[in-house]
């Protein structure tokens, strides 16, 4: 009599499937199911998303000078989409009523371009 022994199997975590239980990667689906190696992974997409984030970077003389042209580009530039919506608002605002509140406005929108930190 043959008995030929089954190898012990599991069923991925991702997929689902049937996999050998000793299987590093399901040969289904692709993701790797050994605990050792996930965590390594895991580590190392975590220190890459650190890189990318710490190369995000924004010039405040690029923001202030886009809000010099154009009141509010600057927040746009920084991200800050509905901030630079409001100044390009009030600021046109007050050109239109008084010339004077309106050079207020624009100077302390180019102020508030180049100051503050976006991705803190």
């Amino acid at each position: 009599m043959d008995v030929m022994l089954k190898p012990a199997t599991k069923k991925c975590p991702f997929c689902a499937e049937e996999i050998r239980s000793d299987a590093i990667k399901c040969r289904h689906c692709g993701e790797i199911v050994d605990p050792i190696q996930l965590k390594t992974r895991n580590a190392e997409l975590a220190h890459q998303l650190q890189n990318v984030q710490r190369e995000r970077k924004w010039s405040p003389g690029v923001a202030a000078l886009l809000s010099f042209l154009i009141p509010g580009a600057g927040q746009l530039y920084k991200g800050n989409v509905m901030s630079g919506l409001l100044w390009f608002v009030f600021t046109g605002i007050g050109y239109f009523l008084l010339f004077v509140p309106g050079l207020i406005l624009h100077f302390f929108c180019i102020i508030a371009a180049a100051s503050g930190n976006p991705y803190k």
